[in-house]
């Protein structure tokens, strides 16, 4: 199977060397793989100018960066189809949106085709995040209905039906309604990538929880299901201040009504799709 990776990269002079090795070093190579420098102040153009150089499947893209910081998705999205717009109408099976701060096992895409070709229903794969402390692999919380946007390879077909990959804040997580509304299944493989910047370490979580509440009512979330989506901010960090301004931000969103980011089908689907999850969890609870 041909795939292409696209990699949206801002200020990773650190990890991003990690990264270029961990996929130089891949059983089955990509068969391009561009890499979109966001308007880095640091040397992760030169870092990749440099593997480029020795490597043909590697290219880097300069775009000019709209001075937005690390703050979900939107940026991230808008990199990663200026990556997108070079191979659109290329051929190729699947296609990967990679972070540039990972480190992957040498089979990583080798098992990714297997997973692929072994299911035909699966749309979309990926394996989950470790953290190395001190020598120590430890992973980062993730369940089986999750593939985390770091490393999510797309089948060609499934990323059309979706209509690729939306420039929205929370495009980690409507792309997989998407899947599930298109009859297309996702799977978590058995692959420990190591993640060498903790998810949402560089956000301000004041700013991430008001920024997901506007973005939650532009989503068609209904209110009832923002306060059980709330009730699991209390468990997260700031406790009661993050709740409470995930709550603001969908009130002023409501207040300014704000356009919607998806379309109503889309939107009763995830409603749907989480009241079920909600209650299945309950059940699973009652028999406890």
């Amino acid at each position: 199977m041909k795939y292409y990776i696209i990699t949206p990269a801002k200020n990773e002079e650190k990890f991003i060397e990690q990264t270029l090795k961990s996929v130089i070093a891949q059983t089955i190579k990509p068969r391009n793989w561009i890499i979109v420098d966001d308007g880095s102040s640091d040397n992760t153009a030169t870092i990749v100018r440099e593997y480029a150089s020795r490597f043909d499947f590697i290219y880097l893209i300069k775009k000019q960066s709209d001075g937005e910081q690390r703050s979900g998705g939107s940026k991230v999205i808008r990199a990663f189809n200026v990556g997108y717009d070079m191979i659109r109408d290329e051929h190729f099976d699947f296609i990967v949106k990679l972070d540039a701060d990972l480190t992957l096992p040498c089979n990583y895409f080798e098992q990714v085709i297997k997973c692929f070709k072994s299911n035909p229903k699966v749309g979309l794969c990926g394996g989950y995040c470790v953290l190395d402390e001190k020598g120590k692999l430890i992973p980062e919380s993730y369940t089986q209905d999750h593939v985390r946007g770091a490393f999510k390879a797309y089948r060609r077909e499934c990323f059309n039906a979706i209509g690729g990959l939306k420039e929205i804040w929370s495009w980690d997580g409507i792309d997989e309604s998407a899947i599930a509304f298109h009859g297309w299944e996702l799977k978590v493989l058995p692959l420990a990538v190591v993640h060498h910047r903790p998810t949402s370490k560089e956000y301000n979580m004041f700013k991430f929880s008001y920024k997901t509440g506007r973005e939650m009512y532009k989503e068609r979330v209904e209110f009832a299901s923002l306060l059980v989506i709330s009730l699991v901010y209390c468990f997260r960090r700031p406790v009661l201040i993050g709740s409470l301004l995930f709550l603001f931000g969908y009130v002023v969103s409501f207040f300014k009504q704000e356009n919607k980011v998806i379309d109503k089908d889309l939107g009763d689907f995830i409603k749907n799709y989480r009241f079920k999850k909600i209650t299945d969890k309950f059940r699973v609870f009652q028999r406890l």
